[in-house]
């Protein structure tokens, strides 16, 4: 289940996850660093490999705030943030890096809030905002033991293949590009 309601400069897409607990979906905003670094420091090893395909350290707090403060043209960024008594804490972070008229997706939920559909829902609001932008092709790729992406790729329709290198590139053509070669 969830509900759309407005929100300043953008949207707030509420979700209710399969375990009943409740996450609102909405765009990054600049006061979004803290909670950023906040979630990605927090993370398992696993995750951030993950994520970044490389073992990092601590993100620092000027990484957090260029996550933060995205330019729009180039970058869609979503949170999942849930409601505390003293302000929101994020608990994912989904993005589209925008080149030409294809998108990449990149991203990351925290560890406790896996498997409980948010991923799935980020990645739908993503394909939605890609719609929007008139953008042909989303693109994700993944390592291949990241069971987790390639379920949520393949639920939405995403079609797949290996890379050379053993990576997974998943593909999905947009309305707006069907019939047109993948790059």
């Amino acid at each position: 289940m969830s509900g759309l309601e407005s929100a300043e400069g953008g949207f707030v897409k509420n979700v209710e996850l399969k375990d009943g607990s409740k996450v609102k979906i909405r765009y990054v905003e600049l006061d979004d660093a803290l909670g950023l670094l906040e979630m990605y420091n927090s993370l398992s090893q696993d995750t951030i490999y993950n994520r970044f395909f490389v073992f990092r350290g601590q993100l620092s707090l000027e990484e957090a705030k260029k996550m933060a403060a995205i330019s729009r043209k180039d970058e869609v960024a979503l949170v999942g943030v849930l409601s505390r008594g003293d302000g929101v804490k994020i608990v994912a972070d989904a993005r589209i890096y925008i080149e030409g008229n294809i998108g990449e997706i990149g991203i990351v939920v925290h560890d406790r809030w896996q498997n409980k559909g948010l991923g799935t829902a980020l990645v739908s609001e993503l394909i939605r905002e890609g719609e929007k932008m008139g953008l042909k092709k989303l693109k994700i790729y993944c390592l291949p033991d990241n069971r987790i992406m390639i379920h949520v790729g393949e639920k939405l329709g995403f079609k797949y293949s290996t890379s050379e290198l053993g990576v997974i590139r998943m593909i999905l053509e947009l309305p707006s590009g069907r019939n047109q070669p993948i790059d």
